[in-house]
């Protein structure tokens, strides 16, 4: 007998699932999902809204670095009537929706993740807002694992498993939550550094969809529709402690560096959110990697404890293993759920060279503005900090510091 999708089970698929996992029309019965420009532009009022933009024709083998965006303040009606004649993508991105709308506005009082078994709310959701061509680098979050729920416009999204070799991982622009690709996946300026990379998933969510992405999978996202709008939340993962004390270390190590070179090098070596990295002491750096690391320990001290208990108690029982069957449910017409499908490096390319004949424009020189503040020009600073962050580095670090805090 076919297993028909609840809350529970739906808790238990996002959780523990290891593959990108779209649910088709999910979230079509929220009624935000349903809204209308018209009714956006109500929901979000007369505020100015800081949108970061940049040319669509920028060609780049960067990334478009938060950085180099310019910052320009809209109303959503204004953005609306700007986007015929706008020569650049327009994304008002990674922001909390505590922080932009009250408790008892309409959009926080519709919103709840409890059909994904989650008792979550506007609180811990995250609002995903741009124009055509708005994107984000291509990167892997550094915790947890993340839920996404497309409720206006088509949004592309291009995921690589987290072992994936090629994608040329960086920490400049640093980030806590983030660890970014070297690769220009909107309009590269050679396509050769994509040549057999492999791997890749790729799926396109419209409005009432959602979509799973496991902790580490590295993704690429852009807006397809002249107006898109998702929303998302982040969970913890069991893994997030070990987690946490490794970017403690590598963040004391940017931030010394940071400190004493020239303010403007400094501000290339992070993103805009982390600014303040320059101002905080290192006292309180250290601080906070005494309190991950202490966190870390004390749940593996209590993890040895359980299984000492089961070892001493023969009778104790074990906990239900939370397994389901993904084929089955996949197979399932009735779930209406995929795992996103894969693409072949050819299939990637193409997709590459879509965006750049949509977007690129050869012919135009690059503004100053353009040119500088590449992170590529950071050269030695930049090897050596992605060099003492390389996972094995930072893990053999980890290991040693904790050894004698132990």
């Amino acid at each position: 007998m076919a297993t028909a999708l609840n809350e529970e089970l739906v808790r238990n698929i996002t959780t523990n699932v290891t593959v990108p996992l779209v649910f088709r029309q999910f979230v079509s019965n929220w009624s935000i999902s349903q809204w209308n420009v018209e009714k956006w532009s109500t929901v979000f009022g007369d505020r100015e809204i800081p949108f970061r933009c940049m040319r669509k024709d920028f060609i780049s083998d960067e990334p478009c670095w938060e950085r180099k965006c310019k910052v320009k303040k809209l109303t959503f009606k204004n953005f609306i009537n700007n986007l015929a004649a706008s020569k650049e993508w327009m994304y008002f991105d990674y922001k909390y929706l505590h922080q932009w709308f009250d408790a008892d506005s309409e959009l926080c009082k519709e919103l709840s993740w409890k059909q994904f078994g989650y008792d979550k709310g506007a609180a811990d959701t995250t609002l995903w807002m741009g124009s055509e061509g708005s994107h984000t680098p291509a990167h892997q979050d550094t915790y947890g694992y993340n839920i996404i729920a497309q409720v206006h416009g088509k949004k592309r999204w291009i995921l690589f498993p987290p072992e994936t070799g090629g994608l040329k991982p960086t920490r400049v622009p640093y980030e806590e939550s983030s660890v970014y690709s070297e690769l220009n996946f909107f309009c590269p300026h050679s396509l050769d550094v994509f040549n057999g990379l492999t791997g890749g998933r790729m799926v396109e969510l419209s409005a009432g969809d959602a979509l799973v992405v496991p902790r580490g999978w590295w993704h690429y996202v852009q807006n397809i529709d002249p107006v898109n709008i998702t929303l998302n939340m982040w969970l913890p993962h069991e893994k997030d402690p070990s987690a946490h004390v490794s970017e403690a270390l590598i963040k004391i190590f940017i931030a010394q560096m940071c400190k004493d070179l020239p303010l403007e090098t400094a501000k290339m070596l992070v993103n805009p959110n982390e600014d303040d990295i320059v101002d905080t002491p290192l006292a309180v750096l250290f601080l906070q990697l005494e309190t991950v690391a202490n966190t870390y320990m004390d749940k593996k001290r209590r993890v040895r404890r359980v299984k000492r208990q089961k070892t001493r108690d023969d009778d104790s029982p074990l906990p239900d293993l939370e397994e389901f069957d993904l084929k089955g449910l996949v197979g399932n017409p009735g779930n209406n759920m995929e795992i996103a499908p894969s693409i072949t490096s050819a299939d990637l390319m193409n997709v590459l060279k879509d965006n750049l004949s949509k977007y690129a424009n050869t012919e135009r020189a690059l503004d100053d503005d353009e040119l500088d503040g590449a992170t590529s020009s950071l050269c030695l600073t930049k090897a050596v900090i992605d060099a003492f962050s390389q996972n094995d580095v930072i893990d053999l670090v980890k290991h040693n510091l904790l050894a004698r805090l132990s």
